[in-house]
């Protein structure tokens, strides 16, 4: 049976990937264990803050990125989807102009779908040209993330980095075709948290350089902000990266997740409902401000966040009223300053898109640079009041907001179960991470006894209750014993944990082994009772 990465690699590849993995794995393990030590600080009261070892780096505008190819100097739309084939023949004929193979949250981590993934990304890598014209969609990987690891590749009888066996393998069977067409390999940073976790992925991209006989420097990031932490990093992370870095990008939902995970022991951090907030929300904007002035100092792209919402429903209002949501969003952004926006749904590239061309329209017709107190360079200062501060959003938990978010959560949990990395659940495009984000929801609206709106207190027998409910209701609609059960077991046991995991992903993973496990013994058994008959 293929596995990956094996099926991918011949003998002397795979041996330089182990190599790789043991060369790397001592420092991950710093990295991974600096996140726990800063986490616990936190809880126990320490605020974060700016570096001031770093200060002198942050006030020196001397010093810019390198410029980006020429296929990566115009990303006003940006689309991301799994790396599947039937995504993959949409994405190409949207009119993006990047797409983003996502390995992370909208790919479930099977040796089989990775195994696909990669084989599609080489198929698309194939027909790439490097040209920038507009619609041309220039090929991004977003691999996994530095906390994630891959079962199926054991070094020393531990599971490897699946950052490593992501980035390796997308390197050894894509680089070199891609340069030789006038493209080249280009990856989406996810979940850093620090500068030395940006050198960490510097020395991984630049050993795969030399073990595959790459040319120095050819391999150009993005990165992901997604975390509290790189907010207040921006300028070390990019300084970091300087030699390789086109991008920013604001990964919000991401980034609400990590501020959960960062301050829900905080009594004054309660969230409301999730769509009780918008980017306008002072913490938010102070976030999405901070990438952009980090970009405009710097010379890089500054790429907005997706907006979760799925192309349309079932009505032609409902189609009307979500495009119109999307163009708000994007014209917000637009003239907040960033250079573009992700969307992850191929029909509304066209609808993302428009804002900024008439930004730049009319930027180009002034002579000037368009937008608003945003694009204005300005200082690297991060003001860690404002980037903390909830105290004005709106609303507050209600009834509604945790029936969607058990209902969300479980559907797309017994969904991931059986091989499928994306849902759409009552009009938004959901993947792992806003996976996270509901489950941290309830695990703070839980430990904080938060009063609901319709007046009930968040507890444990109220939590029962309701999944009782929605379980009841999964099953009407044809959900999988099994995988349902193993569903409620997750959620509910990241809900009701005293100190919640830090990624569910991982406890996923370890279920979806096993899952997936039973499933290839069954094939295997299936297919010796035929040979049998």
């Amino acid at each position: 049976m293929d596995t990956y990465p094996a099926a991918l690699l011949d003998e002397a590849l795979s041996q330089r990937l182990v190599e790789l993995e043991r060369t790397l794995r001592p420092r991950r393990r710093e990295l991974l264990a600096d996140r726990k030590e800063q986490s616990r600080a936190v809880r126990a009261g320490v605020e974060l803050t700016q570096e001031p070892a770093s200060a002198a780096l942050r006030a020196d505008l001397g010093w810019q990125v390198d410029p980006p190819p020429a296929d990566l100097t115009r990303r006003l739309v940006e689309l991301a989807t799994p790396p599947t084939a039937e995504h993959a023949k949409g994405a190409l004929a949207s009119g993006a102009d990047v797409w983003v193979a996502d390995l992370e949250d909208m790919l479930v981590p099977t040796p089989h779908h990775l195994l696909a993934g990669q084989r599609v990304i080489a198929q698309v890598a194939a027909t790439r040209t490097g040209d920038p014209e507009p619609g041309v969609p220039t090929l991004m990987v977003r691999p996994r993330g530095l906390h994630l690891d891959e079962a199926h590749l054991e070094v020393d009888g531990q599971p490897a980095s699946a950052s490593v066996v992501d980035t390796f393998t997308f390197l050894a069977g894509c680089a070199t075709v891609l340069l030789e067409a006038g493209t080249g390999p280009y990856l989406y940073l996810p979940k850093l948290e620090t500068a030395a976790e940006a050198l960490w992925w510097d020395d991984l991209v630049t050993r795969c350089e030399t073990a595959l006989g790459l040319p120095p420097g050819c391999v150009r990031v993005s990165v992901l902000v997604e975390t509290v932490q790189a907010a207040y990093q921006l300028d070390e992370i990019l300084h970091a990266l300087r030699h390789r870095v086109t991008g920013l990008a604001a990964g919000r939902w991401d980034y609400i997740f990590s501020h959960l995970r960062t301050y829900g022991t905080r009594p004054d951090h309660v969230l409301p409902d999730r769509d009780a907030f918008t980017m306008n929300t002072r913490f938010l904007r102070t976030y999405s401000d901070l990438i952009v002035r980090a970009c405009h100092r710097r010379g890089v792209q500054a790429i907005g966040g997706p907006i979760a919402l799925a192309a349309g429903g079932p009505f032609d209002d409902s189609v009307a009223m979500t495009h119109a949501r999307v163009h708000r969003d994007k014209a917000r952004e637009a003239k907040q300053g960033f250079h573009g926006a992700w969307v992850l749904h191929p029909a509304l590239v066209p609808v993302a898109r428009a804002p900024f061309e008439e930004r730049d329209r009319l930027a180009a017709t002034a002579r000037e640079v368009a937008g608003g107190p945003g694009t204005d360079p300005g200082e690297g200062t991060v003001d860690a009041q404002a980037l903390r501060d909830v105290s004005t959003i709106p609303g507050g938990a209600t009834l509604t907001g945790v029936r969607t978010a058990m209902r969300s959560s479980l559907t797309y949990l017994t969904g991931w179960l059986a091989g499928e990395g994306t849902a759409t659940l009552a009009g938004h495009v959901e993947d792992f991470g806003t996976v996270e984000l509901a489950r941290m929801q309830l695990w703070q609206w839980l430990s904080h006894g938060q009063r609901l709106a319709e007046g009930p207190t968040m507890s444990e027998l109220l939590l029962d209750r309701m999944l009782e409910d929605e379980v009841a209701l999964l099953r009407r609609r044809g959900a999988r014993e099994d995988l349902l059960g193993h569903a409620v077991d997750l959620l509910r046991g990241s809900v009701v944990a005293e100190e919640p995991p830090a990624f569910l992903s991982q406890q996923a993973y370890a279920v979806l082994l096993r899952v997936d496990a039973a499933r290839a013994e069954g094939e295997a058994s299936d297919a010796g009772s035929s040979d049998a008959a």
